[in-house]
C-alpha cells in the first residue's frame, strides 16, 4: 500500500507541476492582455474621451481566476513568503513537523473556501445572475473559472502533503524537506546562480 501511495504521489506531483506550468503561461498571457486592454482604455479616455467598457470588470475577473493558479505555482516553487528566522535553526524533523502543519493549515483554510465558493457559483448558475455592470457578464463564468483554480490549488496542497507524509513514513526526511520545506537563503542563492 505504501509503495502504491508513493508511486501515486510522485506521479501526481509530476502531473500537477506540468499542469501548473501551462496554467501559469496561460495566466501570464491573460495578464498581458488585460494590461494592454487597460492601457488602451486609459489612452482612449485621455485622447478621445471614450471609454472601452468593462476594463475594470474584466481585470477583476482575471485577477480572481489567476489566484488559484498563482497560489499553486508559488507553493510548488517554494515562492510563498515564510517567516523563517527560527525555522532554519530547528532540526530537520521539527522543520518537517512545521511543514506538515503549514500544509494542513492551508487545507483547513482552502477546503472550506472552495466548498462555499462552489455554492456561490452554483447559486449564480441556478439564478442566472449577471453582473450589475454595462457588460452584464453572466457571473457563473468568472466564478466557475475561479472555482477551477481553487480546486486545482487544493489538489496541489493535498498531493504535496501526501508526498511529504509518505516520504516521512519511509524515513526519507531530506527528500521530504526538499519537496515541501522552505528554502534556505543559501538554497535560493544557488538557485538564482543556476538560472
Amino acid at each position: 500500500m505504501l509503495q502504491f501511495l508513493d508511486t501515486v504521489s510522485e506521479k501526481g506531483l509530476f502531473i500537477v507541476k506540468k499542469i501548473c506550468f501551462y496554467g501559469i503561461i496561460i495566466q501570464g498571457l491573460l495578464l498581458f492582455f488585460m494590461s494592454f486592454f487597460i492601457c488602451a482604455d486609459v489612452l482612449m479616455r485621455k485622447l478621445f474621451s471614450y471609454s472601452i467598457r468593462g476594463s475594470i470588470e474584466l481585470s477583476s475577473y482575471t485577477l480572481a481566476v489567476m489566484s488559484g493558479w498563482i497560489f499553486a505555482y508559488a507553493l510548488l516553487t517554494k515562492a510563498h513568503v515564510r517567516i523563517d528566522i527560527l525555522y532554519n535553526k530547528f532540526s530537520l524533523k521539527l522543520r518537517l513537523i512545521l511543514d506538515v502543519l503549514s500544509y494542513l493549515s492551508l487545507l483547513i483554510f482552502f477546503v472550506p473556501l472552495t466548498y462555499y465558493s462552489y455554492h456561490f457559483f452554483y447559486t449564480s448558475w441556478e439564478k442566472k445572475s449577471v453582473a450589475n455592470t454595462p457588460l452584464h457578464t453572466p457571473l457563473w463564468i468568472p466564478q466557475g473559472l475561479w472555482i477551477i483554480s481553487l480546486i486545482f490549488f487544493v489538489v496541489v496542497i493535498f498531493i504535496m502533503l501526501l508526498r511529504i507524509l509518505i516520504l516521512i513514513v519511509k524515513k526519507d526526511y531530506f527528500e521530504a524537506y526538499n519537496v515541501g520545506g522552505a528554502s534556505t537563503l543559501e538554497e535560493e542563492i544557488e538557485k538564482e546562480k543556476a538560472a
